[in-house]
């Protein structure tokens, strides 16, 4: 069980920063997460509200239609209550019951799912979140999510081993499509004390998680699609001048 005493004492911890990752299409970007990032943790707000935590890694790529992005390969795993022997894999654990009722903070949405610890991740943009509504909870994360996903900004996503199933390495590739308006794809984790109430106690997380993210090269229809909003886009700028 997760301590408050263990998480005052780790609060004096210095949290550290991630810098971001531009990523093109068709090309990759791999990240290591331990156990102590946060999803929360953005624009330097605190993504814990007990304990320490530290930065959401994020790539950052060009806003627009048709950006796709996929988990290649995600693997490691985390433990919930400071045993490095007892790791989960990426989908997820279920030391404290078979589910997880994260409390987003900083405008973020609220994660529920079915198992603790997997890999999260969430579409944002160059604007704060900060102080805005958060954005309503995508459906609980479970072995049965839908192929192809397109969350909002700031809406937290399951991504797990990235594959179709429940640690099924032979599973499809899960797809996630960004938002017209974002900018970045952060990963990181959702926690809590007893994976219930607002996000906290990351501290005691120990392992860690490789994920390589790649946007896909888009289709030619969306190629023709952007070529039409420049095209719109320039048309409209000579009707000014």
């Amino acid at each position: 069980m997760k301590s408050a005493v263990l998480a005052a004492a780790a609060a004096l911890a210095i949290s550290p920063a991630f810098a971001q990752t531009a990523i093109a299409p068709g090309g990759s970007a791999s990240f290591n997460i331990p156990g102590l990032v946060s999803l929360y943790q953005v624009f330097g707000h605190s993504g814990s509200v007990v304990g320490a935590s530290s930065d959401a890694p994020y790539v950052t790529f060009s806003a627009g239609a048709g950006n796709v992005f996929t988990f290649t390969s995600v693997t490691g795993g985390l433990n919930c209550c400071g045993n490095p022997g007892d790791l989960a894999t990426p989908e997820g654990g279920n030391w404290l019951g078979p589910a997880s009722t994260i409390g987003g903070i900083n405008g973020i949405s609220d994660a529920f799912g079915n198992t603790q610890l997997p890999l999260v991740a969430m579409f944002g943009s160059e604007s704060d979140p900060f102080g805005n509504a958060a954005p309503a909870a995508l459906p609980a994360w479970d072995a049965n999510n839908p192929l192809s996903q397109a969350p909002g900004l700031y809406q937290v996503f399951f991504v797990g081993d990235g594959r179709a199933g429940f640690n099924n390495a032979a599973g499809a590739l899960l797809t996630f499509t960004a938002p017209t308006n974002a900018t970045r794809l952060y990963i990181g984790f959702v926690d809590a004390g007893n994976f219930s109430g607002t996000s906290a106690y990351y501290f005691d997380n120990p392992g860690s998680m490789d994920a390589t993210v790649t946007l896909a090269v888009p289709e030619p229809g969306s190629y023709a699609l952007m070529g039409l909003g420049l095209l719109g886009l320039a048309l409209a700028r000579r009707r000014r001048g």
